[in-house]
């Protein structure tokens, strides 16, 4: 029912993308020390319920309101009645259920309304305190959560796609630089990652984000200077079109990473 790592209990689910058949998305679940961090999302339901019925959770921090990662929050605070915590900026929204694209509605589910508090600055377990950071750039309110007595940071959507290509429209990139660069100042070397799983040299991998990400900025830099407006460095650093953007091109696409560097 469920997977050890250390004295963390973990699980995972998946997901098909609809439009590109036989590629999945894999949902991962993480408890330590009476905190459930995420929930994942409503279409995930037969492999969340045993995985929290069979931990006893105390409490619940949410990295950010995406249905993919809250999407069991109205559940688990209608079953076992635990405090779900949330970025201040997010508690609003979550007490209304969002008119999401159809989608998302076929890859994730509903993200059913739900009461949460302000997540404090930090979480308290009968072991351990966790820190909670502040790291928009997936999205404009997103936490992190790091245990510094071991090293390991929950690092929610930051660096589940290490050289985007394409991103949400309320993505912002230069946020999301000055996220990394933050929490590289940390003493972390475990990345719990909500979709890509367990790194143990999770390090690299948000040098590696981060590094991508300054070189395309300088990269934008000199094409705006010569003269180039956005849509014109689009094609010319992302020519291939990506079936992802005929799907969803209104919500997710490559103009919104020149138009946020």
């Amino acid at each position: 029912m469920y997977s050890r790592y250390d004295d963390l209990s973990y699980t995972q689910g998946s997901r098909n993308m609809p439009w590109n058949p036989g590629n999945n998305m894999d949902v991962y679940y993480y408890f330590i020390d009476g905190l459930l961090i995420d929930t994942g999302p409503s279409n995930l339901a037969a492999t969340a319920i045993p995985f929290f019925q069979s931990n006893p959770i105390q409490q619940v921090v949410l990295t950010h309101i995406h249905e993919d990662h809250a999407g069991m929050a109205g559940w688990l605070q209608k079953h076992q009645r635990v405090p779900i915590y949330l970025h201040p900026g997010s508690l609003e929204e979550a007490l209304r259920e969002p008119e999401l694209a159809n989608y998302r509605l076929d890859i994730w589910g509903r993200r059913p309304a739900f009461k949460a508090a302000p997540i404090p600055d930090s979480l308290h377990g009968d072991k351990y305190t966790f820190d909670i950071i502040d790291t928009p750039g997936h999205y404009r309110y997103h936490k992190a959560v790091f245990l510094r007595d071991k090293g390991w940071l929950f690092a929610g959507d930051l660096v589940t796609v290490l050289r985007p290509t394409t991103i949400f429209s309320d993505e912002n990139l230069t946020d999301m630089i000055s996220s990394l660069h933050h929490l590289l100042g940390l003493p972390f070397h475990t990345v719990f990652c909500a979709h890509t799983g367990i790194h143990r040299t999770g390090r690299e991998l948000f040098t590696r984000k981060l590094d991508y990400l300054l070189a395309l900025q300088a990269r934008i830099g000199e094409l705006r200077a010569a003269g180039l407006r956005d849509v014109e460095i689009c094609r010319k650093l992302f020519p291939q079109s990506d079936s992802l953007n005929r799907v969803i091109a209104a919500d997710f696409s490559s103009l919104h990473i020149i138009a946020t560097l």
